[in-house]
């Protein structure tokens, strides 16, 4: 997996994170926002069971990054009607699907969003599909997923 960060971040930032959607963040994912402050990543994918399908990883957001496309505060606040609350966008893979952060106590991990019903198989009533438990273990499968075509 190669990685280009843009940056460390601050826990100023990941307080106003916090404190703009009213959530408390997991602490992996708080740790890792303190080393990168959004990163662009290649060389990395995941397999979804459900869709039967390998994904190859983007980026995930920073705040107040100079590339405005992935500032996590902007983007969540575009997406606020389409997402649950005690969730949050995190990143995105390279065709635009996006990476979701769900911690509501019952269906909390990383997900996967297919907002755009890129694949056949997402509707109205199911465009979200778990990854894994935590942020963790998340950077552990994008590490070790070989891309099969």
């Amino acid at each position: 997996m190669k990685i280009k960060n843009y940056g460390k971040g601050n826990i100023e930032n990941i307080n106003k994170i916090e404190k703009e959607f009213g959530i408390k963040l997991p602490n992996d994912y708080k740790e890792y926002l303190l080393n990168n402050n959004g990163v662009m990543i290649g060389e990395a994918c995941f397999y979804l069971k459900e869709l039967k399908q390998y994904i190859l990883m983007g980026v995930f957001y920073g705040i107040g990054t100079e590339n405005n496309t992935i500032d996590i505060i902007k983007i969540n606040k575009e997406f606020e009607d389409d997402i649950m609350e005690n969730t949050l966008l995190i990143g995105e893979d390279d065709g635009g699907g996006m990476i979701l952060l769900i911690f509501d106590g019952s269906n909390d991990g990383i997900w996967y969003y297919d907002h755009s019903y890129f694949f056949k198989q997402s509707t109205d009533e199911l465009n979200t599909y778990y990854i894994c438990e935590t942020f963790t273990e998340f950077m552990e499968i994008l590490e070790k997923t070989k891309y099969v075509e």
